[in-house]
């Protein structure tokens, strides 16, 4: 193809440029990703191959060249001693041939490191000459235009690389790049080349047009992800995943292997009229194999407890010396199953009038009937029940000792651990809860554990254990990341090393709010993404009681505060007699300003009026500076003020402090555009919070404030353990 060069060799340098910047896009990540020290030799590499291309130098020349250099760096990253001396280049052909060798052999790993640059300088020299190619003969970049967007997309999805700035950087470049071969190509099709037509009408409003529409993307709102990664669905068919691959959250009644990442699913279980936010029960578990949850007993020989609709369920109660009114709701089931799901404290059912209900007294799973053995899948149903209050006195009287606790079969289905678990786990629950004396504080010295020692929630990063690994030991010592599966099960193995009965329970959060349906309901959306499992513990003289350790959970539990406290009337404490305090003679200056000897307003307001005709331009301008500056400073106070406010409350020791910090918080995330709506409740606006940052640190903040809020004295404990959830959660908004 016959090609008359361009007069104007500034604007094919801009040509070349730009191919170079799109082709060094493809060795930042190297970087990151592999163990390359440096790209120092390969960018400078493109740079030479790219500028004898530009200069249509011979092969014969231009092969030598890119030959010498290629050797010269080898020798700089490999080898040492002079680059003129023989010896270095012994070693390097004996181990070419030798590599050489391997390569035939397919032995791809011996590969020495000194082979894999020199093929990687290869590889480079093919990609220079096929630029070329593309810029100079075809004047076409489309193809690897798209090839680098798809590479960096590649490697910003399946490793470690962030590539948000890189697919930037790669739009700008090739969108210029391909605007000017375009133009290249109109001139060479119509022999414009000799005319007087101006580059500049066709670069300009390229350039103007690019740099506009980038502003534009970057102010423009942004909207959340719809797709769910792919990365933990493509690692779903890996053979190395333990068998496990990645689940779809949601309830299933298999837990014998759990581990492993899980996709998100927002299909909708139900719909339930509430009136306050509760989690919502199937059922628990009892037998934990070290890999997950079965049942002791099989279900052929459990013997269920049938009752009819409207009557009361057979569920143990829990004793309360406190009033409980009886409350009702309402379940719109979407997914249909044969199990109920219900609340903490259910009195009756009701919604299969042509069936009945069975409840299993092992597992606590209730299930709807049509006729002897035959389940029914039910459309709605309404629940009755008395919200639970759990005595912190009988709990902390709680011990080995009381009647229950002497019956072996009980004690021991419930103490149960494998034989298998390491001893390091029974030594951390030990450990735990070595300063407490009463099984109520142990238990919750555990449940607080894990946020105290900073795990991680996560539902994409989390391991399956190996063959003969247990996962409690696995999650606690060496990944310390998962989710609810990790912290319950984990917390009910360490109950369970101290003799403390404990259990696995699994079922539902209490869903996401929709709308107020009247002046007593709120209608909550429960999809499969709020299937949960949690910890209930065994009190005496109390029951089953709910312990949430996961991360950023809470299952709105209830306590009745009777504990024994000191009666402040029978500590009184003697205020003392107000005394007078003497008055400080005035000193002989102060008299004198005192009686108008000294110092006077006339000669203030002189002395102030003659400062100013002095000095009155320099007032002018350092007022309008000082003005300017606090604009700014107001308009871009998002950005500058939480690092005050960070400062602030570090050095802040009163009790109240977690409080003042949320509401500053609050205020901050208003500034930042997440502002609170009309009518919205604190759990719903921090999940909201959550949502557009992809986190759970608002809504541990807004559970610690709440039960602050709600009869719990705050303390300079709470803060300390929430200040770094509150510190991430701030600088989020600076951005």
């Amino acid at each position: 193809m016959s090609h008359e060069p361009s007069k104007h060799h500034l604007f094919t340098i801009m040509i070349y440029l730009f191919g170079f910047l799109l082709l060094w896009e493809w060795l930042k990540p190297l970087k990151v990703v592999t163990d390359t020290g440096s790209l120092t030799h390969f960018i400078v590499f493109i740079a030479v191959a790219l500028f004898l291309s530009y200069f249509r130098i011979q092969y014969f020349i231009s092969a030598p060249i890119k030959i010498l250099f290629i050797l010269y760096s080898l020798h700089g990253l490999y080898y040492k001693g002079s680059f003129l001396s023989l010896s270095w280049f012994r070693d390097f052909s004996h181990d070419l041939w030798e590599n050489l060798g391997l390569t035939l052999g397919r032995e791809w790993p011996s590969l020495s490191f000194e082979y894999r640059s020199l093929l990687f300088f290869v590889l480079l020299w093919l990609m220079t000459y096929l630029i070329y190619y593309w810029l100079s003969v075809r004047k076409t970049i489309l193809l690897f235009y798209v090839m680098t967007v798809t590479y960096v997309c590649l490697i910003d999805t399946f490793t470690v690389y962030e590539g948000d700035k890189a697919i930037i950087r790669v739009v700008i470049f090739g969108f210029l790049l391909m605007g000017l071969l375009a133009l290249e190509r109109l001139m060479q099709r119509e022999n414009l080349f000799g005319s007087r037509m101006s580059r500049h009408r066709w670069i300009v409003p390229l350039t103007v047009m690019l740099g506009v529409s980038s502003v534009v993307a970057f102010a423009a709102p942004k909207s959340d992800p719809i797709w769910p990664d792919p990365v933990p669905y493509l690692q779903s068919f890996s053979k190395d995943a333990g068998g496990s691959g990645v689940n779809k959250i949601g309830y299933d009644t298999d837990d014998s292997k759990l581990g492993g990442p899980f996709v998100g699913d927002p299909t909708v279980v139900f719909n339930a009229e509430v009136t306050r936010e509760h989690y919502w029960k199937i059922e628990t578990k009892d037998l934990y194999t070290g890999k997950g949850w079965e049942q002791s007993i099989p279900d052929d020989q459990q013997s269920a407890l049938p009752f009819n609709s409207g009557e009361l369920v057979p569920i143990p109660s829990v004793e309360s010396e406190e009033e409980r009114d009886l409350e009702s709701e309402k379940v719109m089931v979407e997914r249909k199953y044969s199990h109920v799901v219900y609340p903490y404290g259910v009195e009756t059912i009701n919604g299969n009038k042509n069936g009945y209900f069975s409840f299993n007294p092992i597992n606590e799973k209730v299930t709807s009937y049509k006729e002897l053995d035959e389940t029914v899948k039910l459309e709605d149903y309404e629940l009755s029940y008395r919200h639970p209050f759990f005595s912190q006195k009988k709990m902390k009287a709680a011990n080995e000792n009381q009647e229950i606790m002497q019956v072996p079969d009980f004690v021991d289905r419930y103490t149960q651990i494998p034989d298998t678990t390491p001893q390091r786990v029974l030594d951390l629950a030990f450990e735990i809860t070595s300063e407490e004396d009463n099984w109520y504080d142990k238990v919750r010295a555990i449940e607080g554990y894990f946020s105290k020692k900073a795990y991680v929630y996560d539902q994409f990063d989390v391991a399956v254990p190996e063959e003969g690994e247990d996962y409690v030991d696995q999650f606690l010592f060496d990944t310390q990341r998962g989710y609810c599966d990790n912290f319950s099960t984990s917390m009910v193995v360490l109950v369970r090393s101290l003799g403390i009965p404990a259990r696995w329970a699994k079922g539902y959060t209490e869903g996401e709010y929709s709308r107020q349906v009247d002046s007593t309901y709120k209608l909550y959306e429960v999809s499969n993404n709020n299937a949960h499992s949690w910890v209930e513990v065994f009190f005496p003289e109390v029951g089953w009681v709910p312990f949430e350790p996961t991360v950023g959970f809470s299952n709105n539990v209830s306590y009745q505060y009777d504990l024994d406290v000191p009666d402040p009337e029978n500590n009184e404490v003697p205020i003392p007699e107000k005394k007078d305090t003497p008055k400080k003679p005035l000193q002989p200056d102060e008299e004198d300003a005192a009686s108008g000897n000294g110092f006077t307003l006339s000669e203030l307001w002189g002395n102030t009026k003659s400062f100013f005709v002095e000095n009155w331009g320099k007032i002018v301008i350092g007022t309008m500076l000082l003005v300017i500056i606090g604009i700014a400073l107001y308009m871009l106070r998002r950005r500058w003020l939480p690092y005050m406010l960070i400062f602030y409350y570090r050095n802040k020791s009163t009790d109240d402090v977690f409080s003042e910090a949320y509401i500053s918080l609050m205020k901050q995330l208003g500034r930042y555009g997440l502002k609170m709506d009309d009518g919205q409740t604190l759990r719903g606006y921090s999940r909201y919070v959550d949502s557009f940052f992809g986190t759970r640190e608002m809504t541990s903040l807004t559970n610690n404030y709440e039960r602050i809020l709600y009869g719990q004295s705050p303390s300079k404990e709470d803060w300390m353990k929430m200040r770094e959830l509150w510190e991430n959660l701030i600088k989020r908004t600076t951005g």
